[in-house]
């Protein structure tokens, strides 16, 4: 298992890992199986190393205008697809503001270009995911299975997994 995993596995089991200095935290406090500690504790400089990664820029914030657009459609499962969408929507309000002007100008950079031929949930999708991705600092895989430990299911990390 790598860091991403592990930390998956944590959340999964209701535990929250945190870096502490050079120690690992692991909350809540004598909660975790022997087992399960002693891989956190085998793979600890890993952890601290991706729990201490770069910050991501953060709620409502807007991406920039010049980030490159991806080629490929994206093929993302419905739960995922809805993780995503959901994820701005509770940003936006659904509502005009910067951001949605950014996801709107994004579709359309993406209709008018490496996106003309996909439908317009995927274009709309492709939009949505390059803003979670930005905002989170974080790979498409990482933000589906980061959105579903908000949500306590783990039916897409299976799936990514098994």
């Amino acid at each position: 298992m790598n860091a991403h995993d592990l930390y998956i596995e944590a959340a999964r089991r209701g535990l929250r890992l945190e870096p502490e200095g050079e120690f690992l935290a692991v909350r809540p406090k004598g909660k975790c199986p022997p087992d399960f500690a002693e891989t956190l504790r085998q793979n600890k400089a890993e952890l601290l190393d991706w729990l201490s990664s770069p910050t991501c820029p953060g709620w409502q914030t807007v991406p920039p205008d010049g980030l490159p657009l991806l080629k490929l459609e994206p093929c993302p499962t419905p739960i995922d697809q809805a993780r995503i969408f959901g994820f701005l929507i509770r940003q936006t309000g659904d509502k005009p503001g910067m951001l949605t002007a950014w996801l709107v100008r994004r579709e359309n950079a993406y209709y008018c270009g490496p996106g003309g031929k996909w439908n317009c949930g995927s274009i709309s999708y492709a939009a949505a995911r390059d803003a979670a991705c930005w905002q989170l600092n974080r790979s498409e895989q990482d933000v589906w299975d980061f959105l579903a430990t908000f949500d306590g299911g783990a039916e897409s990390n299976n799936e990514h997994t098994a």
